[in-house]
């Protein structure tokens, strides 16, 4: 959504925001027919806690095309064809989409991803199966340790944006960051949406004092890659980016979590739109992350289990 309809506070309570629409054009709508409840998400965490501990992602000893649940407990995602498994967590029952069967080396690239001028990183170079896990907007003391406890339950190497005044406000959580070995990125250091209307001393002071507040609260490391708020870029933003030696990050799938569309649709987005060479958008700030740490549970083990690999930008 452009940067004029919504406007960043900066605290340590939570805080919502807006990401820019045009950068996707994704609607709005989900397509899964029912609510996923409380009960599923709890049955799913659980049984995804024993997949991460066995080290056994969901195999089984026959291949099945549907799901069945119930207060006992969720079966592990099936590694067959993209059908649609159904779950049934009680008397209702909710469509969970398979992921899409990844071919090494074959990248399509999505029709609604539109093209940015200054070709800021919308997709991986497409090498096997690789896709790429972003976290924008923290970090935040209730919603990073939890995003940080699900990739490494799964082994997964991520990309977190951070704001530099959040970094400054959480050393500790941009050094735990760091030393699970995830990427760390430029994200500015106040998070204005108005970035690429600002002159580019503006904009050289926003990145430069994000630089330094993340470097000194990850003990020195700098970050190597800057993303835009909102995805909103500008000759100006990327002349900065140059001159500073930093790489331009976008996106390729965004389930607009920011928005908190609810766990359903940020479940289908991110396993109907993520092809190998995807650059996936979440957030683990900017407002409360429940319904991204729920879908997020869901999503991870199924997309490995479909044969995807995660690797840092």
């Amino acid at each position: 959504m452009p940067a004029d309809q919504a406007r960043r506070h900066m605290s340590d309570g939570p805080r919502d925001h807006r990401k820019d629409a045009r950068s996707t054009g994704e609607p709005e709508v989900s397509v899964l027919r029912r609510p996923i409840s409380r009960r599923l998400l709890f049955a799913a965490g659980a049984v995804e806690l024993v997949a991460g501990c066995s080290g056994n992602h969901g195999a089984s000893s026959a291949p099945a095309t549907t799901q069945t649940a119930t207060a006992s407990g969720l079966p592990p995602p099936p590694t067959t064809a993209p059908t649609t498994a159904l779950v049934t967590p009680g008397p209702s029952a909710t469509l969970i989409p398979q992921p899409n069967i990844p071919v090494a080396g074959v990248c399509p690239r999505a029709a609604d991803v539109q093209h940015k001028a200054g070709n800021p990183i919308q997709y991986l170079g497409c090498v096997g199966t690789n896709i790429a896990l972003t976290i924008d907007d923290g970090p935040d003391r209730t919603w990073t340790p939890q995003v940080l406890a699900l990739l490494r339950r799964y082994g997964i190497k991520a990309t977190f944006c951070m704001i530099g005044a959040s970094a400054k406000a959480h050393p500790s959580l941009v050094r735990a960051v760091a030393a699970d070995g995830h990427e760390i990125a430029n994200h500015t250091q106040t998070h204005p949406l108005n970035l690429y209307r600002m002159n580019p001393g503006q904009v050289r002071t926003e990145v430069a004092a994000a630089a330094d507040s993340i470097s000194q609260a990850a003990g020195g490391q700098r970050p190597q890659l800057f993303r835009a708020p909102g995805g909103a870029w500008s000759k100006a933003i990327l002349a900065e980016c140059a001159a500073e030696g930093l790489r331009p990050l976008d996106w390729s799938v965004d389930p607009r979590d920011w928005s908190k569309p609810g766990v359903e649709h940020i479940v289908d987005v991110l396993l109907t739109k993520t092809h190998p060479g995807s650059i996936l958008l979440d957030h683990d700030g900017g407002g409360n992350r429940h319904q991204t740490v729920d879908a997020l549970t869901i999503v991870l083990p199924r997309l490995l289990d479909a044969g995807y690999q995660f690797v840092k930008v």
